[in-house]
């Protein structure tokens, strides 16, 4: 429990220490009282951090956990509700007789504040009295630990001897590794083989087959396998080596000291090609043990190792080759489980067993593919005869999975996986646990989860880097995570220098399962789920979090916990389940709940009704501005009306209002904001409505580094140039071409931005003004700006006339065009829009939509479109011919033609596109479509031009049918 805690601490210690430097003025008269206090929590953090790596120490202090987290969060509470009741009293404006009321009132708060921080002091002080007697103990626990593994890591010992034919063998795995450790890869030559992947996928499996494969056999002399584990000893490894290797030497290997080993090992790897074992390797400093002992090379001796962490596996083989298990399909799951549970042979008559294989089935869901989960499930299983005993393990399978068949004692698969856990740092592991507050198989949001985990505390400002933003140390820390085979992550290419930046994350759902159970155990949230997984909800009591995940008549129903359970609460998150045909759920009566939250870091509201019964009542959300201590404030609903004291909430750093509707009303007043970094606006495209009044004018705060869903008709341009931080920015310009000059000329400047997204409607590129000749070309060299600018990376342009586009090679450049992504409809382009387009270096999606292009013919040269990978065509009714010259977009992957009903015929440079993965024709007229269709085995006069391409299919129009009808076309040589 120690652990988590250690990142409370460290966040009280981070928050209290920036308030003494930074609001020193406030603290006048209390600020040595403040130092006093910051060091006692300094003092327990760095004890704890020491305690955590000793098991009886984190045994002992366990019981005082709750009670140190809570003084951790009065702490800050305390002195930050301080400096911001006086920092609105000083900046109050007051006359004379008021300054002197608050000066009183001030004096007041400055004598209940040296109070109450002696109370937390003597508080500290009485818990950490027995630290003492405690040091002693985890003196002795330090010099058991050094000598001799863990009962725990002695059960994780694996042996290369044991066999598993029950096991189900993933296509090519085996072949693969044996090929790479043959040499038989001529253009990749290995010396250093690794297999990594999440707890219980397989991996020591997979090794064990490698290690015993016959080929492998007849071209290494000796072979060693050693369990490295995370408890291990330089001297235990090299005689783990040696006894396997030489036997003969078991006498001289037993009794020689380290260096005499390194000598052995060394001399036999010289004059012997061996294939050596590391199987569950931790840490790169076990290697660093072993590295120059071990004398490795393409055509020598060759290391093979297991491991849960990808840079490990980097670390050792940089030069290697890395093999990343999957988890089973589920064809593959039910094989597996189907040999485990012996199903088809306990005796169950025929009607039965039809019944327990569907159960079975069913039951495959709660592994989602992991071996070892189906492994102890169909041993659980095979114990089970009838079909009875098979119901009651479905009905408690996460039980079962939970504790196996010993009552009380932990499983085989929660054990497994929480070695993963217990190796995080201790940074990482309250954030690990924070995503058990996330729906089940959800996709989580990686910039909703910084925000929030920075809301909490749970990012270090002495983690930062130069140049990095506090998001940026978060996005390592789930970059960690992913590299240790603990979330799943989906990543993609960010605008400039097209940096891979992570989109977002999902847990397994057995890991889910961990987050929740240790979460529970450190009393860190209560999680209230009536979703159909859910066997049963937690029943956490104490919490510093708390979600609601119910159905609409539930969370009406809700009641909050008594207010001395909810007093520490940091974060709350109401996500309501889906229910039938369920508008969005009235959130008057959460919102009065919340208002008693006083210490929430974090709100998160999503899929509310924020309007009052009566329109003379105040907005449900005016009781938002109350929470004087919240960083992140996420809602998602209706009629968000947020009240003008939101500007008094001065530690604001998050407000995101995406995916709200046009009735949202914000006051101008985060402007106000110091702290304020992330904005996200909702969808103003339409207009807001006017149902709370009109919708001022927006100024901004000039510290923003993330701005989305800006609109030039309710925020000010001018702003934009004051964002000298921006990192992302995401714009709506409408009709207005000095707006867009001016949000253009600031963000091509900009060195930090990193993506950008600029969506532009009805501005008129072509106009010319019979008073100004210059018209014309004034417009398209904003145009050109625009699409060549070194910082624009997604652009759409819509119902925005333009006769032609700038050329390309005519500009300036000093930097490439960055954009990456372009989207043209009802532009009106006569002259053929490829010319310039195609010399777009990084653009890699095009899609030219309706009346973007009005001309008949249209040509890719050779060498044009370097980077595109998917191409659109759509709408474009007066195009005839498209010519594809050979070396055109030579990384196209995808191409859709749809409602193109003049074309005549595919290219021909189609037949050189040998990247091309898939090609739908939509709408299209029968006549072209016979061009690439096999009839009565007679091929189509465009067929030889696709058939190469794995994937073709016509999308067409039925007589009665609602949408397409799809056809897939088979091509002769599939790929």
């Amino acid at each position: 429990m120690a652990e988590s805690l250690s990142s409370t601490l460290s966040s009280a210690v981070q928050i209290i220490g920036k308030l003494v430097i930074e609001e020193v003025k406030f603290l006048q008269g209390v600020s040595e009282r403040v130092r006093l206090l910051h060091d006692d929590l300094k003092g327990i953090q760095r004890f704890l951090r020491y305690a955590d790596t000793k098991q009886t120490a984190r045994d002992s202090i366990q019981q005082w956990v709750p009670e140190f987290r809570a003084v951790a969060y009065e702490a800050i509470d305390l002195v930050e509700d301080y400096v911001l009741r006086v920092s609105i009293s000083s900046n109050g404006g007051c006359c004379t007789l008021k300054r002197i009321a608050c000066m009183a009132t001030e004096g007041y708060a400055r004598h209940n504040l040296g109070v109450e921080i002696q109370s937390l002091r003597n508080r500290i002080s009485n818990l950490t009295k027995n630290f003492g007697e405690y040091g002693h103990v985890m003196t002795r626990t330090e010099e058991g630990e050094s000598s001799a593994p863990s009962r725990l890591q002695q059960l994780r010992r694996t042996r290369s001897s044991v066999a598993d034919k029950d096991v189900v063998e993933l296509p090519d795995d085996v072949q693969v590794l044996v090929k790479y450790l043959l040499n038989e890869v001529a253009e990749h030559k290995i010396s250093v083989a690794s297999i990594f992947g999440m707890g219980g996928i397989g991996k020591t499996t997979l090794a064990r087959k490698v290690y015993h494969h016959g080929r492998l056999k007849d071209y290494f002399e000796g072979f060693a396998w050693v369990c490295v584990s995370q408890q291990w000893q330089p001297n235990d490894l090299l005689q783990g080596i040696l006894l396997k290797l030489t036997p003969e030497q078991s006498n001289q290997i037993m009794t020689s000291k380290q260096d005499g080993l390194e000598r052995l090992l060394q001399h036999h790897l010289q004059d012997n090609k061996c294939l050596i074992v590391l199987d569950d390797l931790w840490s790169t400093e076990a290697w660093d043990c072993l590295k120059d002992v071990i004398p490795v090379s393409e055509d020598g001796s060759k290391i093979l190792l297991t491991t849960r962490n990808e840079d490990v596996a980097a670390y050792v083989g940089p030069n290697g080759y890395h093999h990343k298990l999957r988890c089973l399909t589920e064809e593959e799951s039910w094989e597996l489980l189907r040999k485990k549970s012996l199903w088809e042979s306990n005796g169950a008559g025929c009607e039965d067993l039809g019944k327990m294989e569907e159960l079975g089935k069913k039951m495959l869901n709660n592994c989602r593919g992991l071996p070892l989960a189906l492994v102890v499930l169909g041993g659980i299983l095979r114990t089970k005869k009838t079909l009875k005993e098979w119901k009651e393990v479905h009905e408690n399978i996460k039980s079962y999975l939970a504790r196996g068949e010993k009552i009380g004692k932990e499983g085989e698969v929660p054990k497994i996986l929480a070695y993963s856990y217990y190796d995080l740092p201790w940074q990482l592991k309250p954030c690990f646990l924070y995503l058990g507050k996330f729906r089940e198989d959800s996709d989580i949001r990686a910039e909703s989860l910084y925000q929030m985990w920075m809301g909490e505390g749970m990012i270090f400002e002495n983690d930062r880097r130069e140049q990095e933003t506090m998001m940026d140390v978060a996005e390592r820390y789930l970059k960690e995570l992913a590299i240790r085979c603990m979330v799943e992550i989906k990543a993609y290419e960010e605008g400039k220098h097209a940096v891979t930046k992570l989109e977002s994350c999902r847990l397994h759902d057995l890991m889910r399962d961990l987050c929740l159970d240790k979460a529970k155990e450190e009393n860190l949230y209560k999680l209230v789920d009536r979703s159909p997984s859910q066997d049963s909800p937690p029943t956490t009591e104490a919490q510093f979090g708390l979600v609601l995940r119910l159905l609409p008549e539930d969370i009406s129903q809700y009641k909050f916990p008594p207010k001395e359970q909810t007093k520490h609460l940091c974060s709350f998150l109401c996500d309501p389940l889906a229910g039938k045909g369920q508008l969005p759920i009235p959130g008057v009566r959460i919102m009065s709940q919340v208002k008693n939250l006083k210490m929430l870091r974090v709100l998160a509201m999503l899929s509310f009704n924020m309007a009052s019964q009566s329109c003379y009542l105040k907005s449900p959300l005016g009781y938002v501005s109350k929470l004087i201590h919240l960083r992140c404030l996420r809602l998602r609903g209706q009629s968000i009306n947020l009240p003008y004291s939101l500007g008094n909430l001065k530690y604001l750093e998050t407000l995101d209002l995406s995916g709200s509707d046009n009735s949202c009303r914000i006051p101008n007043v985060l402007w106000k904001l110091e702290r304020f970094r992330y904005l996200y606006l909702p969808n103003w495209w339409l207009g807001p409505q006017h149902k709370w009044g009109p919708q001022p004018k927006l100024q901004l705060s000039k510290q923003l580094e993330i701005l989305e869903s800006f609109d030039n008709r309710f925020c000010y341009p001018k702003d934009v140039c004051k964002l000298s931080n921006l990192r992302s920015f995401k714009a709506n310009v409408y009709k207005n071409l000095e707006d867009l000059e001016r949000i253009i000329n600031h963000i091509s400047n900009l060195d930090c931005l990193r993506i950008s997204s600029l969506i532009i409607r009805s501005c008129n590129f072509g106009k010319t003004n019979s008073n100004n000749s210059n018209d014309s070309n004034g417009s398209l060299d904003v145009l050109s700006r625009v699409l060549f600018s070194r910082n624009i990376h997604e652009l759409e342009i819509r119902n925005s006339l333009c006769k032609k586009l700038p050329d390309y090679q005519s500009q300036t450049v000093p930097h490439p065009a960055g954009l990456t992504q372009l989207s043209l409809s009802y532009s009106g382009i006569e002259e053929d829009p490829m010319a310039t387009l195609e010399k777009l270096p990084k653009l890699r999606i095009l899609e030219l939509g309706p009346k973007s292009f009005l001309g008949q013919e249209m040509s890719c040269h050779s060498m044009g479109f370097p980077q595109l990978k998917d191409l659109v065509l759509f709408g474009l009714g007066n195009l005839m011919q498209w010519k594809v010259d050979e070396g055109a977009m030579p990384k196209l992957s995808g191409l859709r033609i749809e409602v193109c009903t003049t074309l005549e015929m595919i290219p021909d440079g189609l037949r050189c596109l040998t990247t091309l993965e898939e090609v739908s024709l939509a709408g299209m007229p029968e006549e072209f479509n016979n061009r690439v269709r096999i009839e009565n085995g007679q091929q189509g006069e465009d067929y030889d031009k696709i058939s190469h391409v794995p994937s073709v299919k016509i999308y067409r129009r039925v007589k009665g049918v609602i949408g397409y009808q799809v056809e897939t076309v088979c091509p002769s040589n599939p790929v």
